[in-house]
């Protein structure tokens, strides 16, 4: 039989191994059978033969002599489906070219293989298990181990599979004598070193363990060896070390350097000496660790392992053990579950144990997920959370709302009402609490000081919910609850008018939970104050990309930058702290030699990483933007086909980029003019440049206008609608995208079909059983605009949001909630949003629902429920449709997947989304035109969404941020995450793991204005803004700057937002969280860190 393949020119110069790099999976089911490659890129397959799906781009078949040309089974033509983009660099080229297709056969059974792959490849793909140690996918092939040795006719020596080429005729034999013989041998040497009598009486716990058993290996030492010796990671809260187990496989080594590009582990020693350590000084965190788990993935054999981040102190106080993961009991089920925090949107497995998660996996490698099985330390690491016995499990009802008469009322003056004011408590506001003196932290990070010893103690007590906070509230039922919420939010839509309603929804919660819940505000209360954080992150990016493209989706993947991607321009984005895994991929990207700009403030990891980084002022971004484009112009490298057929307006903006020389420029951000010239040269000669910006763009009062200059950018080079030229605004939250897709915002239902628009309204009225006239024509309100003194709203349902943390201006945000007339809150915990509400209703985390969550690549994932929700606590969306019917709203939905098929009916790119089709775990890029669609990789290879297809340019000029630094405020302050923690830290304060990791508040601050003001590493200094001042402790860190500094926003005792700039982007009204002007003095009221010059002196 011969084989065909049908491949484009620039393709053909590459193996077929190499095809299938290009365009993952390149697809095979055995001798005779269909080749092709399928669409969603999914897992790469060295070999490239895989079962066919449709939606090939490159066509290899082997039709049997039986099965004519037109007998193929469907689906199987070089096209994509309809509705699917091809990259057009290379659907325009002819297939024209004709590859024989060689043969092998393993054990008795013949298939073909592409030229390049191994035996071990071949025999994967076939089903056929060759034992391996040291090879692992995705990491170097080195050999070493010697388990994969098999038979080759013809050959009078064994051969390594892994590390062996297949050829046209070979004959394999996998279980031969002298096969088996060898593996044995091998292992029983092993063995020689290997705590035999843990191994369980004829069972195993791990992969070695597992080939001892099958090969029948005794598990008895004789040569009286030594156990192997290493670095043990003693104390460390999260990853250990046993190396009496490690074979030396060097898996662990291998997938710390390849897979995550960090290069913590080594082998130390030769011969019998030989063994893993930690780099540098042997603590992980100076050899640069950031408890991915990579490590912990890999291992065949448990000698690295992870400490099972469940509760570790139990609600009456007794101590739980926290079993390793190597000697874990039992579990009853693995659950496929969403990551709860970033927007790269990870697949995880989690473990249950008696309606418990008590340990998280990450999927197989070879799976299609976007995180290819990687994790984060949050994702891994950070989930015990749901365990915390913080958490609400009933219904809170505010002291003094009594019934009357069969109505809900609240008394002030009733015995049950508490002894402060209406919504106060036993508790500091946050202006006060930012004063106070706290905690110095234990260690730095970012350099070799000293780690304290003393234990932080359990974060289930030191940043647990004050008992306190929960005086105000008593224990209700579900019933009095609901009761009281629904019986409020009619009375004042009734009073009051729907306009003094308004609800936050949640970037955290399904997008079945934030359709239902905006459902019920437009349709059942008549307002579209409808809002939720995008608000406070890529609002911006919407408003720029909506005014110039007509959409606000990213328009590639993230395997494209991975993989096809020759220039990187990363802007505002710390991607290796707030989304690692998609960092690590960029890492690897740099590893195969894409060249990487970076623009930020700060000298994150990446940037010393970049080729280039322009290193600008806060706030000058348009400058810059403008002066690479000047550049652009003048050397000829802009796109003039691409902007000539494919955009408007392209002379306004020539002009106004006229003025910005490189050297104007240059005098504005700070950035050398000769680096904006490489940079500029760099970007527009790519070929393929993605372009990829996180908060630190958008951000800003002048976000929209800094996104617009970006976007001028790539139109004048043309760097979209390409497969490697993909804009990607890196979302932060983990279902930001997908709130904001379902209508979660207040000027646009699903879709982004607009409010004000009377035939949409009619197809939404109609589907929600409701009259036109319910729901109004004209936008609502925002999160800024809600909480303004001017703003009319009175009563507001927040569903999983902290705003009181997370808005602009802390004291404000306090006070003005404190005022509301009607406040309710679904949460999992007693926030300080949450305490001041009349009623709190517990809801449900990600591991207690099934829904579904869009990541950053508009891949539309499903999340099952792991474990019930605990104590009396419901499902989130159990309890909306209780609500929603409460108020009058018919809400006929059973469960999650029948809101998706509402969601689908209304939603047009959605329109072939379902659970069902969401059930392989592998997800679906919208748009999704219908059930048979395969979803969509990459945007705008033709055409732009817009009335003629066409992008508009828009001129923009440079604004200096609102706020800039003078003698009394003379330093610049920038906010954003850290690794470890997650916006408010509602979660990861809560986890073991991460808490220890990062547990106090922190100001980065350059040495040499250290030495300036006098203070040490650890140290306290205040830092005062025009609105408040916190006590907060220094962290000294060469990444900012002088004259500027940086605060986390994760920590209540010293909330960087009471810092922050409320000053809002006309178009977006999104804050200046980005840039403020502040003071530092050395301050008191802060216990010095362990290791710093004053614990010092004190001692």
């Amino acid at each position: 039989m011969i084989g065909e393949v049908a491949a484009s020119d620039a393709l053909w110069r590459n193996s077929l191994r190499d095809v299938a790099t290009l365009c993952p999976r390149a697809h095979a089911i055995g001798a005779g059978r269909e080749y092709m490659n399928a669409p969603s890129g999914a897992q790469y397959n060295p070999l490239g033969v895989r079962p066919a799906t449709e939606g090939d781009r490159i066509l290899v078949r082997r039709p049997m002599p039986s099965a004519p040309e037109s007998a193929r089974p469907p689906g199987t033509l070089d096209a994509p489906p309809p509705g699917r983009h091809t990259p057009p660099d290379r659907a325009s080229r002819p297939r024209t070219r004709i590859a024989t297709m060689p043969m092998l056969t393993i054990d008795g059974h013949v298939t073909s293989f592409a030229p390049g792959a191994t035996i071990l490849d071949a025999a994967r793909t076939m089903g056929i298990d060759v034992p391996t140690l040291c090879w692992y996918p995705a990491l170097p092939t080195v050999g070493n181990c010697r388990i994969c040795l098999v038979s080759v006719e013809g050959n009078a020596k064994l051969v390594p599979a892994c590390a062996t080429q297949a050829t046209d005729g070979m004959v394999v034999t996998t279980e031969s004598q002298a096969a088996v013989k060898s593996r044995q041998g091998v292992l029983g040497m092993l063995l020689e070193r290997y705590p035999t009598e843990e191994i369980p009486a004829g069972g195993y716990r791990n992969e070695f363990e597992a080939l001892v058993r099958r090969y029948d290996v005794p598990t008895t030492r004789r040569a009286g060896l030594p156990l192997r010796t290493g670095d043990e990671r003693d104390g460390d809260p999260i990853i250990q070390h046993d190396m009496s187990t490690c074979i030396l496989c060097t898996r662990c080594v291998r997938a710390c350097e390849d897979i995550q590009v960090v290069g913590v582990l080594d082998v130390a020693h030769r011969g019998d000496q030989a063994q893993i350590i930690v780099g540098a000084d042997g603590n992980p965190e100076h050899a640069g660790c950031t408890w991915c788990g990579e490590c912990v993935r890999v291992c065949p054999t448990g000698a690295i392992h992870d400490i099972i981040p469940m509760a570790v102190r139990a609600a009456n106080g007794q101590v739980v053990d926290r079993p390793a993961s190597n000697d874990m009991p039992p579990i009853d089920r693995t659950v496929r579950s969403v990551c709860p925090y970033c927007a790269v949107g990870c697949q995880l497995d989690l473990q249950v144990r008696d309606d418990k998660v008590i340990h998280v996996k990450s999927p197989w490698i070879e799976e299609n997920t976007p995180n290819k099985g990687s994790t984060c330390v949050k994702g891994r690491f950070g989930t015990d959370f749901v365990l915390h016995r913080d958490r609400l499990t009933t219904p809170l009802v505010r002291r003094g709302w009594i019934k009357r008469d069969g109505r809900w009322v609240f008394d002030p003056t009733h015995d049950n009402a508490p002894t402060w004011p209406r919504r106060g408590g036993p508790w500091d506001l946050i202006k006060d609490e930012g004063l106070k003196p706290k905690r110095g932290p234990r260690t730095n990070p970012l350099k070799r000081s000293p780690t304290g010893l003393a234990s932080l103690g359990d974060p289930r007590d030191r940043v647990a919910t004050p008992s306190s906070w929960y005086e105000p509230f008593r224990e209700a039922t579900w019933d009095e609850a609901m009761e009281i919420v629904a019986q409020e939010l009619v009375r004042l839509r009734d009073d009051r008018g729907p306009q003094s309603l308004a609800v936050f929804q949640s970037a955290k919660c399904s997008n079945e939970e934030n359709y239902v819940l905006q459902r019920m505000f437009r349709a059942g209360l008549g307002t579209n104050n409808v809002d939720h954080c995008t608000r406070l992150c890529h609002s911006s990016s919407v408003s720029a990309m909506q005014r110039a493209m007509n959409t606000s989706a990213a328009s590639g993947s993230m395997r494209e930058i991975e993989h096809e991607s020759d220039v990187i321009f990363l802007l505002g984005a710390n991607t290796t702290e707030s989304h690692p895994v998609f960092g690590a991929a960029i890492k690897r990207a740099l590893k195969r030699g894409a060249k990487l700009i970076v623009c930020d403030p700060r000298r994150i990891e990446l940037a010393t990483r970049a080729h280039i980084h322009l290193q600008a002022l806060p706030g000058t971004d348009v400058a810059l933007m403008n002066g690479m484009l000047h550049h652009i112009l003048a050397m000829g490298l802009e796109d003039r086909d691409f902007i000539a057929g494919r955009t408007h307006d392209f002379d306004r903006v020539r002009s106004a980029v006229a003025p910005y020389t490189p050297e104007r420029a240059s005098h504005i951000t700070g950035v050398s003019a000769d680096l904006i010239r490489e940079a500029a040269e760099l970007y527009a000669r790519g070929p393929r440049s993605a372009t990829l910006w996180a908060m630190g763009l958008s951000q800003h009062s002048t976000g929209t206008d800094i996104v617009t200059s970006l976007l001028n950018l790539i139109l004048a080079t043309g760097m979209i609608g390409r497969w490697g030229a993909a804009m990607i605004p890196i979302r932060g939250q983990n279902n930001v995208q997908g709130a904001s897709d379902v209508g979660a915002i207040p000027m646009v239902y699903t879709d982004y079909q607009p409010v004000t628009d009377p035939a949409v309204r009619h197809v939404f009225a109609q589907a929600w059983g409701v009259p036109d006239e319910r729901i109004p024509l004209t936008a609502g309100l925002k999160v800024t605009q809600i909480v303004d003194e001017s703003s009319p709203v009175r009563g507001m349902y927040i569903m999983g949001e902290n705003p009181i943390l997370s808005d602009p201006e802390v004291a404000h945000a306090e006070h003005w909630f404190r005022g509301l007339e009607f406040l309710a809150v679904q949460d999992l915990f007693l926030t300080e949003t949450a305490r001041y509400a009349d009623v709190v209703l517990p809801g449900s985390s990600f591991a207690e629902k099934d829904g579904t969550f869009v990541n950053t690549e508009r891949r539309i994932q499903l999340s099952r429920a792991a474990v019930p929700p605990p104590g009396k606590s419901r499902r989130d969306l159990d309890i909306l449709i209780e609500l929603s019917n409460r108020i009058g709203l018919p809400t006929p939905f059973r469960d999650a997947a029948e809101v998706m098929d509402e969601i689908a009916r209304v939603t047009p790119s959605w329109r072939g989304v379902s659970h069902a089709r969401l059930e392989d775990n592998r997800g679906l890029q919208y748009p999704v035109h219908d059930s048979e669609h395969m979803g969509t990789d990459f945007l705008f290879a033709d055409a732009f969404p817009t009335t003629d297809g066409r992008a508009t340019f828009y001129p923009v000029e440079f604004l200096p941020p609102a706020e800039l630094p003078d003698e009394e405020f003379p330093f610049l302050l920038n906010t954003g995450r850290q690794m470890y923690h997650w916006h408010t830290g509602t979660m990861t304060r809560r986890s073991f793991a991460l808490d220890a990791r990062e547990s106090t508040p922190i100001v980065e601050l350059n040495p040499a204005d250290a030495r300036e003001l006098g203070v040490g590493d650890g140290e306290a200094v205040l830092v005062s803004s025009r609105r408040a001042q916190i006590s907060i402790a220094v962290r000294l860190s060469d990444r900012v700057a002088r004259r500027q500094v940086f605060i986390p926003m994760h920590y209540r005792e010293a909330a960087a937002n009471l810092l922050t700039n409320p000053a809002l982007d006309p178009y977006a009204h999104i804050p200046e969280f980005k840039v403020c002007a502040v003071r530092v003095v050395k301050g008191v009221g802060s216990e010095p860190a362990i290791g710093s010059s004053a614990a010092a002196a004190a001692r």
